[in-house]
């Protein structure tokens, strides 16, 4: 395999490049606040869709007290006009009789309508606690996700700077190679785990630790600077 002691160089170096944005990578994956987050935000996420369903029962609640304050209000429109009316026909006793029925009926509909008045009046109490302890808890939620998140970036943002970094670096390297060995490199480091290059060290390679055979070692010093491990098939440094 051509190369020369400057490929060699910025091939090691690509290597030292390759296995620091493995680590790095890794460690931005497992960061225990990423984790955190997602299990805050599902838990914010049952917490909202309680929030929207009390909404929904609040503004039933608050329709129901409406309904029933109109109807009341209508009752005592209606109460006022029957007993002006009773008072302009004292005189007419069938006309009072019918007006005082009337009235009567009205009256107890109103006294009803109190009670129902009174029970809805609690009714949205209740929801309207339910609904200060949600947004309660949910406030709480937030502020812990806030935490994690400030942490998260904090951490997260110092290594994906370093990712970055490491990156810029290994795009210029990779120009500085010629394309075939480049193509080389990239292909083995996607078979290998991301490692393509070993060293020949005491007759192994220093990567698999496979022995190479008397046969396979005067061919792969033959092919020096660089060769193939015939273990593992990644790329091999032979300075031996």
């Amino acid at each position: 395999m051509k190369a020369d002691t400057k490929d060699l160089a910025t091939l090691l170096t690509m290597q030292h490049l390759d296995m620091e944005l493995i680590r790095a990578k890794k460690k931005l994956s497992e960061l225990p606040q990423r984790a955190a987050i997602l299990e805050i935000r599902k838990k914010r996420q049952a917490v909202e869709d309680k929030q929207t369903k009390v909404a929904a029962m609040r503004s039933e609640a608050e329709h129901v007290v409406m309904r029933i304050k109109d109807e009341d209000e209508r009752l005592a429109a209606r109460q006022s006009e029957t007993q002006d009316k009773i008072d302009e026909s004292r005189g007419d006793y069938r006309s009072v009789e019918a007006l005082s029925k009337d009235l009567n009926g009205i009256m107890k509909r109103r006294v009803a309508l109190e009670a129902d008045l009174a029970e809805a009046h609690a009714k949205l109490a209740q929801v309207n606690e339910v609904q200060a302890q949600i947004t309660d808890a949910l406030n709480k939620i937030v502020a812990q996700e806030n935490t994690h998140v400030a942490s998260f970036q904090e951490e997260g943002g110092a290594l994906t700077s370093s990712i970055a970094a490491a990156e810029k670096k290994r795009a210029e390297l990779a120009e500085a190679l010629p394309p075939e060995l480049l193509g080389t490199y990239e292909k083995t480091a996607r078979k290998s785990g991301g490692i393509a290059l070993a060293r020949l060290t005491g007759g192994s390679c220093s990567v698999c630790r496979a022995a190479i055979t008397e046969g396979k070692y005067l061919q792969v010093v033959a092919e020096a600077p660089l060769s193939t491990c015939p273990a593992c098939k990644r790329m091999l440094v032979v300075d031996e």
